[in-house]
């Protein structure tokens, strides 16, 4: 990597495959080098709100909302998190690239190299993830599987989908925090 090119990390997760296509949401959590700080507070996120290390579908609504309201609050975290909302589709895969490479596009500033953890992405679609970036002009230094529990950046991005899903399809406590969410330029859509 040439000498002042910034470091971009790119988290991955989507939401909607149950739908059978009707709905799909994919978020992405998009950090550089305020990466360990941002790391503190999503910890600490989890601690206050009850949440802890849970999968959004397995924490209580309680939690949920408490979590989301502790990260729509740190200022830090203003800017990183990014979504995109797609109806009647099945190119799930294609689609969690597009997404991915217009949230690291709105972001990054040459020079500048990505590194992108994908929830659940197999071995096998490496290879088919990293060219597909590459091909929308992404500058790709390595893609990574992950696993939900694994890491708090995936963790954060699933509960960015989770929460989106949740607003978009009428939960009224949701409908509120996103609506402010994006207001205040917490999330925005790609």
């Amino acid at each position: 990597m040439a000498r002042g090119t910034t470091k971009l990390y790119a988290y991955v997760d989507e939401t909607g495959q149950d739908t059978n296509g009707e709905i799909f949401l994919v978020a992405v959590v998009l950090v550089g080098g305020e990466r360990d700080e941002i790391r503190r507070r999503i910890r600490e996120a989890e601690r206050v709100s009850g949440k802890q290390a849970r999968k959004w579908v397995k924490a209580r609504p309680r939690h949920r909302e408490s979590y989301i309201r502790h990260v729509i609050g740190q200022r830090e975290l203003s800017g990183h998190l990014y979504y995109s909302y797609y109806r009647d589709t099945r190119t799930y895969i294609d689609l969690t690239i597009l997404s991915t490479a217009k949230a690291i596009l709105d972001a990054a500033r040459d020079p500048y190299q990505a590194t992108i953890f994908v929830d659940g992405l197999g071995r096998p679609e490496r290879h088919r993830f990293s060219a597909g970036l590459r091909k929308l002009r992404v500058r790709v230094n390595k893609v990574r599987g992950v696993k939900d529990q694994s890491e708090e950046f995936i963790r954060l991005a699933d509960a960015v989908a989770g929460f989106v899903r949740d607003a978009l399809q009428g939960d009224p406590a949701m409908q509120a925090l996103f609506e402010q969410a994006k207001r205040n330029g917490f999330l925005k859509e790609v």
